[in-house]
């Protein structure tokens, strides 16, 4: 994320466009086998997220039919869960972190969890985007006032 900091608003957009379209042509590709009528739900949202502009007002809708599309594909490639975890090694207090249980994934799972890595990458860069638009709105407000 902090790579993203450092961007202009415009080079930033840029970039959260490009994903859009990377991720459009991946799932187009359905590498991850979806069915049709969601492989055509997401493609229409997606389009619609670029064609729209990330910050629309129809834009929250189309990232939560995604990711709710994308969610539920995934959990239907789950084989199970095993324990991973995830801490450091203190020589003095030994494990110190949290055992955390994470999906055992299909092919066709794993496929999916990439798109969705993906997705979310997007959602990052979108929600910096925001938070930066927000921030100018506010400042602007003070200043008015």
């Amino acid at each position: 994320m902090k790579y993203f900091d450092h961007m202009t608003d415009t080079t930033l957009c840029a970039h959260i466009l490009q994903g859009l379209d990377i991720l459009h042509d991946q799932i187009q590709r359905n590498d991850a086998d979806m069915p049709a009528t969601d492989l055509i739900l997401v493609l229409q949202s997606l389009s619609a997220l670029r064609r729209n502009g990330p910050l629309s007002e129809t834009a929250a809708d189309e990232i939560g039919r995604i990711e709710s599309l994308l969610d539920q594909a995934i959990s239907q490639e789950t084989l199970g869960f095993r324990n991973v975890f995830d801490g450091i090694e203190d020589p003095e207090l030994g494990a110190v972190g949290r055992v955390r249980a994470v999906p055992v994934l299909s092919e066709k799972g794993a496929a999916l969890d990439r798109l969705l890595k993906g997705f979310r990458q997007f959602l990052a860069m979108r929600n910096l985007l925001a938070a930066r638009v927000d921030s100018r709105l506010m400042v602007n407000r003070k200043i008015a006032a």
